[in-house]
């Protein structure tokens, strides 16, 4: 008999003569030549002996407690006995509890289509290990794309073609349009179609289908993003360009210079949000109006404005309202002003962060700062801040 190592002990039951053999009758032999000075062999050297179990004669294996082990762990049947598996009520079993197990199971098992559908049907990404004839099947591989879209990757070319079976792996998983024949990429109604499970699959359209304005303008009604595969004759139009604004002003970026220094298609933009005062030309950013605009609407858009405009205190003063984070985007000299800072900290102590250091060392200054919001006593300066009558 075959000797065994614990752990594949533990797996395999066997029967001799009437009883059910132990682990000393597979006690592996000590070798006096081999161990230490007392002739053991050490529980390191015999851990990592591997010993055969796959000849044991079908007679001394305990088929009955094999499919229970296997009906808990599937994948104990790799260090089971040959007969195991190649006995197909064994094999079901374990695939059944773990579809993986199907690859230690014997050849025929392997290459059969009811155990091999079995564990695509539990595992998608499975259908890499079925057979050549299989994953060309159309009903096979969609059992296994219902269960995983991105399983499409191991269909066979053939099938990668059709744009029925790609769309029903896409509705599990956009990105299974990645392994779409490329011949489907230069197909309108294909992309049409993919679009509406997910813009994101215009990145996948073939560069021709971009000159197509209506397939653009489709997916940024999704998603304004979509206007980056819109081609430079497109992105040149004024209607166009206002139109991907209207889907999202981060559109303005990708629009053709002189339209970003277009003051009518900037201020529609700045409707949509002061941050689009970041795409518009440096000659507008340098307008006072429409920076006024941008401010009013999102605060925070004064960092973008040129630098004399950062130093418009009814500027700088719009944004604080808005947003008292603005004032960091003020000018040092602005920001260094006692008159002007004392105006605005009425409106947020918390601006005093973004002061000069020595304006908060100011303690009547400080004081309003702290009114205002007592927070800000944070930000005075180390040698008043710690001044009781500060916080009183």
């Amino acid at each position: 008999l075959p000797f065994i190592c614990a752990s594949t002990f533990d797996m395999v039951a066997a029967k001799y003569r009437g009883r059910v053999l132990t682990k000393a009758d597979f006690a592996p032999r000590r070798d006096p030549s081999h161990g230490d000075q007392h002739g053991e062999i050490s529980d390191e050297e015999d851990n990592g002996r591997v010993l055969e179990t796959t000849d044991l004669p079908e007679e001394l294996v305990d088929k009955e407690l094999m499919f229970g082990i296997l009906q808990k762990d599937g994948l104990k049947l790799e260090g089971m006995p040959r007969c195991i598996k190649e006995d197909r009520r064994m094999v079901k079993a374990a695939v059944m509890q773990e579809p993986s197990s199907l690859q230690f199971a014997a050849e025929e098992f392997r290459l059969d289509e009811e155990l091999c559908l079995e564990s695509v049907r539990r595992c998608g990404d499975l259908l890499e290990f079925a057979p050549a004839r299989l994953r060309g099947e159309g009903d096979f591989v969609f059992e296994a794309i219902k269960e995983n879209g991105l399983a499409i990757r191991f269909a066979s070319q053939q099938l990668k073609k059709d744009p029925e079976l790609v769309l029903e792996a896409m509705r599990r998983n956009w990105r299974a349009v990645e392994y779409a024949d490329e011949d489907l990429y230069r197909d309108l109604e294909f992309i049409r179609e993919a679009m509406r499970l997910d813009w994101r699959a215009l990145s996948y359209a073939h560069q021709d289908l971009y000159e197509d304005q209506e397939l653009i303008r489709e997916a940024m009604g999704k998603h304004w993003l979509a206007a980056v595969h819109a081609p430079n004759s497109m992105l040149k139009k004024g209607d166009f360009v206002v139109e991907a604004i209207h889907c999202g002003w981060q559109a303005l970026l990708f629009a053709h210079p002189k339209l970003r220094d277009n003051r009518d298609v900037v201020a529609i933009a700045l409707e949509h949000s002061g941050l689009a005062l970041q795409c518009a030309s440096e000659k507008l950013r340098a307008d006072r109006e429409l920076v006024l605009a941008a401010v009013r609407k999102q605060g925070t858009a004064l960092a973008f404005a040129s630098d004399d405009l950062r130093g418009d205190r009814e500027v700088v003063e719009a944004a604080v309202r808005n947003s008292p984070d603005a004032f960091q985007f003020a000018t040092e000299e602005l920001r260094a002003d006692m008159a002007f800072v004392s105006k605005v900290v009425k409106l947020d102590g918390m601006i005093m962060q973004f002061a000069d250091m020595a304006l908060r060392a100011n303690r009547a200054l400080m004081k309003e700062a702290i009114r205002s919001d007592w927070r800000a006593v944070e930000f005075a300066d180390p040698k008043i801040n710690q001044d009781s009558r500060l916080l009183v």
